[in-house]
C-alpha cells in the first residue's frame, strides 16, 4: 500500500521546467502593470515564481497583451516539464529549425499538445480561447474525449466550433465565459487570461488534501494501511426483502484485529455492508439492523454497498440512507456505493443522496470487448468517469465524491468470460507473458498462454487520478479480491 499511495501523491510532479525562455528573466512580483489589486494578481505571481511565465521586460508583466501561440506553447511545455530529446526536425513550414519557440514546439507535438492539422502554425498570432482551451485539453491527455463532449449544454450562444474541447475546460472549472451567456472563442487570450488558466489547472493537479480509502473484503492477508486515511472492512451483509437483517461474513476477532490494524495507521474504520437489491424493498425497516450491527462494532462509520438493478432502486437507497443517519446521528461517517450515470440510461437523484450521506462512492462499469483482436477488459474506462464526473457537476459536491477502483485483474482464457483474479495469479501470468499497455483505455493487459488479463497498474492509476482531479474529485476508493492493495507495478 505504501507504493501505492507515494505513486498517487507523485502523479503529475509538474516540477521540471524547459530551459529556453521567452525575453527577459522577470520578478516573481513588482510588475509595474499589476497592482496589488488586480484580479489576476496571484495568478501571474505563481506562474512567474514557478517559472512557468516571464514578463515581456524587466518591469511589465504585458497584461491587456495578447499571448501568442508560439509564446503558449513554450509555456504550456514549462508547466507540464516537457523535454525536446530527439532530433530537430520540421514539423510546420512557418517554423525555422532554431527558432526560440521550436524545441518547445515540437515537445508540445509529441507530448499531443499540437496536431499537424495544417502546413503552418502561425507562431505569431494571438492565441484565441478557443485555441487555448484546445491545446489544454490536449496537453492533458483527453484529445480523444473531448468528441464525447460535442453535444454536451453549455450556457455560451457563440460556441459552434470545438464545442467539446471547451464543454471539457469548462465541466472542469478552467475557462469561463465573458459576459451574458457568451465565450467569444475567436477573442484573444491575453497573457493574464492565460496565467489565471494554468494557475487553475495547477491547483487541480496539486490539491492541498488527498483521500486514499483502503476497502477490505477478506482478512486472509491484511495490507498496508500506511497513508490511507480510511478502511472500509467488508464485515457483513444485508440480507431479507421483508424482514431484514444483518449477518456478520467471517470471523468477528479477526475482523476486531484487522480494524485495530487500520487505526494504528492514522485510519477511521467504516463498517463496510454489502447486499442485493431486493433488500431495498423493505425501505427505512433495514436502517435499525444496520444502526445496531454499526453501534455493536464500534466503528466509526457505516460504508454501504448495495446493488441497483432499476433506477427505482436509487429512490430506495436515499430512502434507508436517510432512516440510518436519523438512527446514528451526524457523528458517524456514512458512505454509499452507488453506480455512477451512464450514457443514454436515466440516473438516480444523485442530489438527494449526496444531501445525507457524507460520500458517495462511485462504481463504474467496465468496458468489454471479446470479439476484438485482443479480448478487451478494460476496467473503470476514463471515458466512462468523465462523463460521470461531467453530469454530476451540478448535483453533488466534488469533495462528497469518491471513485470505487478495482486493484484486482480481470483475466479471460479463449472462449470463456472474463473474471476477477487476484494479484497472486496476476503476477504468476506476468512472469510467463508478456505485458503491455493500451493508451486507448489507459488501462494495462498481459497476455499468457491462451489467457489474457486486464489490471490497472500504476500508470493507469495515475491516469484515473489525474482526471479525478481536474473535476476538483481527490478521494479514491481502492478495492481487492484478496486484501492486498499493492496493484501489481510494470
Amino acid at each position: 500500500m505504501q507504493k501505492f499511495v507515494q505513486k498517487l501523491t507523485a502523479c503529475l510532479c509538474l516540477c521540471a521546467l524547459l530551459g529556453s525562455s521567452l525575453t527577459v528573466p522577470a520578478r516573481a512580483a513588482g510588475f509595474t502593470d499589476v497592482s496589488s489589486g488586480h484580479w489576476a494578481a496571484e495568478a501571474i505571481s505563481q506562474c512567474v515564481t514557478h517559472g512557468w511565465f516571464q514578463g515581456k521586460n524587466a518591469a511589465t508583466f504585458g497584461v491587456g497583451q495578447p499571448m501568442t501561440r508560439a509564446a503558449f506553447a513554450v509555456v504550456l511545455c514549462r508547466f507540464f516539464g516537457w523535454q525536446d530529446q530527439g532530433p530537430s526536425y520540421q514539423i510546420f513550414s512557418d517554423v525555422p529549425q532554431g527558432a526560440w519557440y521550436e524545441p518547445a514546439l515540437r515537445a508540445c507535438y509529441e507530448h499531443g499538445a499540437v496536431t499537424r492539422q495544417t502546413d503552418s502554425f502561425r507562431p505569431a498570432s494571438a492565441i484565441t480561447r478557443e485555441e487555448l482551451a484546445v491545446m489544454l485539453i490536449r496537453a492533458l491527455g483527453y484529445g480523444s474525449m473531448a468528441g464525447l463532449f460535442s453535444e454536451t449544454s453549455l450556457p455560451f450562444r457563440d460556441v459552434t466550433t470545438n464545442r467539446g474541447y471547451i464543454a471539457m475546460a469548462y465541466e472542469m472549472g478552467l475557462v469561463n465565459g465573458l459576459g451574458s451567456s457568451l465565450f467569444m472563442p475567436q477573442r484573444a487570450a491575453t497573457r493574464e487570461q492565460a496565467a489565471v488558466i494554468l494557475s487553475r489547472l495547477h491547483g487541480k493537479l496539486h490539491p492541498v488534501r488527498q483521500e486514499t480509502i483502503a476497502m477490505v473484503r477478506s482478512v486472509e492477508t491484511l495490507p498496508d494501511f500506511t497513508g490511507c486515511q480510511t478502511a472500509v472492512l467488508m464485515a457483513g451483509t444485508l440480507t431479507g426483502s421483508q424482514s431484514p437483517r444483518f449477518s456478520p461474513s467471517g470471523s468477528e476477532k479477526e475482523w476486531a484485529q484487522a480494524a485495530q490494524a487500520a487505526r494504528a495507521a492514522g485510519c477511521k474504520v467504516l463498517l463496510g455492508v454489502s447486499g442485493q437489491a431486493g433488500t431495498l424493498a423493505a425501505g427505512s425497516a433495514a436502517a435499525a439492523p444496520l444502526a445496531q450491527a454499526l453501534t455493536d462494532s464500534g466503528y466509526d462509520g457505516l460504508y454501504l454497498d448495495i446493488a441497483q438493478r432499476e433506477w427505482a432502486d436509487g429512490a430506495r437507497l436515499t430512502q434507508l440512507v436517510q432512516a440510518i443517519r436519523s438512527l446514528t446521528g451526524s457523528d458517524k461517517l456514512l458512505c454509499v456505493s452507488t453506480d455512477a450515470p451512464v450514457r443514454g440510461e436515466p440516473a438516480p437523484d444523485y442530489a438527494a443522496l449526496s444531501k445525507t450521506a457524507d460520500r458517495l462512492v462511485l462504481r463504474v462499469s467496465a468496458y468489454t470487448d471479446t470479439e476484438s483482436a485482443v479480448p478487451v477488459c478494460a476496467m473503470e474506462p476514463l471515458e466512462n468517469i468523465c462523463y460521470a464526473l461531467s453530469v454530476l457537476n451540478d448535483q453533488v459536491s466534488a469533495g462528497k465524491l469518491s471513485l470505487l477502483l478495482t486493484a484486482s485483474g480481470q483475466a479471460r482464457k479463449i472462449g470463456g468470460r472474463f473474471s476477477g483474479i487476484d494479484e497472486t495469479a496476476l503476477n504468476a501470468l506476468l512472469q510467463k507473458g508478456t505485458a503491455y499497455y493500451s493508451d486507448r483505455y489507459a488501462c494495462a493487459y498481459v497476455e499468457a498462454g491462451d489467457t489474457t488479463a486486464w489490471y490497472l497498474d500504476g500508470r493507469a492509476l495515475d491516469a484515473r487520478r489525474q482526471l479525478l482531479n481536474c473535476f476538483g474529485v481527490n478521494s479514491l476508493c481502492l478495492s481487492t479480491l484478496n486484501g492486498t492493495l499493492n496493484p501489481t507495478e510494470n
